[in-house]
């Protein structure tokens, strides 16, 4: 008779190797202090073995519920080093197009590389391609859809144009699928589930139904989009408030979350979600943003074992006054993020 049981490091990925294992491979291959990679890096198991063997490491991989479990592993390591979340973003997608559909400075060979790029997503998102519009790409049933470039942020003007030729075609429905996205173009409005302002502004001009989609990094791995295993998530929405109790210390409290995807989660799961903090897995605050690089300064997440998840963060005391901008980030229980920033000036 033998007794079967999990690993207390199991995270639920099919090909996660055992601590036990990595432990013997790092420990005979390098030495303490030396340079430890994972290219795909999966649930973080090497990263992990890495760190507690007193190893520097690096790991990487194209799915984000891959980066997100591996980060939430890393930090519940006691006394783990700090570390960076790196995304190569518009220079990782400008590549993939690069190789997918040709790169050329020809302008004939150029807008067929769009073109191709275009019918890629549409065929991902199982619609098919209109000609003759300008702002319009695609139709999915009774649904325009407007695609966003692979190397910009989609644009409160570039929704706007999509829903004027929306209008002017006599279409009630607009879906746009970005990369990412314009601050403030998703941001929330007074009542979440509302969705943002755009969402309102897309009702004044006539058009009943806007959906804002974010494109996922998964259509870059060839095996998946080869399968069509692709999903569309619709942006989420939260409201945060940013208080200063105290003399150049400044506080962010989340106040709401709406996710327009819980018709995705199993019955027996959502039976369980009491109230809009139940679909927040974690969140972050960099409190000096720059716009490039996000640096956690302060996160709360949820393990296994701790499923409660804190709302507030802690204080957070500037060096000196002056004109900060706070970025807050929101990963759900489906793996997507949502971002948030905030211009605050303390004194």
């Amino acid at each position: 008779m033998y007794l079967v049981r999990r690993a207390a490091e199991e995270t639920g990925f099919r090909t996660q190797k055992p601590e036990a294992l990595l432990e013997r491979i790092v420990s005979i291959a390098c030495n303490p202090g030396d340079l430890v990679a994972d290219f795909f890096c999966g649930s973080g198991t090497t990263l992990a073995v890495a760190e507690k063997l007193g190893r520097r490491w690096s790991g990487c991989d194209l799915e984000r519920w891959a980066i997100h479990v591996t980060r939430k592993r890393l930090l519940g390591i006691p006394n783990c080093k700090p570390f960076e979340v790196l995304n190569l973003g518009k220079y990782e997608r400008q590549y993939w197009q690069g190789v997918t559909f040709g790169d050329s400075e020809d302008k004939s060979r150029a807008e067929q590389a769009l073109y191709e790029y275009l019918a890629f997503i549409l065929e991902l998102y199982r619609a098919q391609p209109a000609a003759g519009m300008v702002h319009l790409h695609g139709k999915r049933g009774k649904a325009m859809v407007h695609i966003g470039a692979v190397d910009a942020p989609v644009t409160i003007e570039e929704v706007s144009q999509a829903l004027d030729e929306c209008v002017a075609l006599k279409q009630a429905e607009l879906h746009v699928l970005g990369w990412e996205w314009e601050m403030g173009l998703a941001g929330p409005n007074n009542d979440l589930r509302k969705g943002s302002p755009m969402h309102e502004i897309a009702k004044q001009k006539g058009v009943k139904l806007l959906r804002l989609l974010q494109i996922p990094r998964k259509v870059m791995e060839q095996q998946a989009a080869a399968k069509a295993d692709v999903r569309f998530f619709e942006l989420a929405y939260f409201e945060a408030k940013i208080s200063k109790p105290e003399k150049l210390t400044v506080q962010v409290v989340l106040k709401d979350f709406a996710t327009p995807n819980a018709d995705l989660i199993p019955a027996d799961v959502s039976s369980k979600m009491k109230k809009w903090s139940d679909y927040i897995d974690y969140w972050a605050v960099d409190w000096d943003f720059h716009n490039d690089t996000f640096m956690q300064g302060w996160v709360a997440y949820r393990t296994r074992k701790e499923r409660r998840l804190p709302l507030t963060s802690d204080l957070h005391t500037y060096q000196k006054p002056g004109k900060y901008r706070i970025l807050v980030k929101v990963i759900d229980i489906f793996g997507n993020d949502t971002s948030q920033a905030f211009d605050v000036e303390v004194q």
